[in-house]
């Protein structure tokens, strides 16, 4: 480990791990991390309305939005599937969908964004865009 990558762990600053396969981890009930390779297949080819945390692990409003995204995840389970994207590890979302600002929230419907909120939402706010998309 040298003195770069000891500062970094020190200041929480993680280095991105960017991957050529595509990449799905189940985090808990209808919650999912995936990488830019799985983008299109998770989220582009998704038979239910998606919706896309993009965020990253430094960032106190994401980190502050976790627990709402996870429980209103488990909520709409089977309506609509939840997907989070770590930006640093996937910096081709952020260019594609011109994220400036964490987190962002985009919503899909039938393989085509509809929408983005970009900031902490609270749940309510939250419920009312999931719900805009099942319509």
């Amino acid at each position: 480990m040298g003195l770069g990558d000891f500062i970094s762990n020190l200041f929480g600053k993680e280095k991105a791990t960017v991957s050529n396969e595509p990449a799905v981890e189940e985090i808990s009930t209808n919650l999912y991390e995936i990488n830019t390779v799985a983008f299109e297949s998770e989220v582009i080819k998704s038979h239910l309305p998606v919706v896309v945390d993009c965020f990253t692990k430094t960032c106190p409003p994401c980190r502050k939005m976790a627990p709402v995204f996870e429980k209103v995840a488990a909520e709409y389970d089977g309506k609509i599937k939840f997907i989070k994207v770590d930006l640093k590890n996937s910096p081709e979302i952020a260019k594609q969908f011109k994220i400036l600002g964490v987190p962002t929230f985009l919503f899909f419907k039938s393989g085509e964004m509809v929408t983005n909120v970009v900031g902490f939402v609270e749940e309510e706010k939250l419920k009312e865009k999931l719900d805009s998309l099942l319509e």
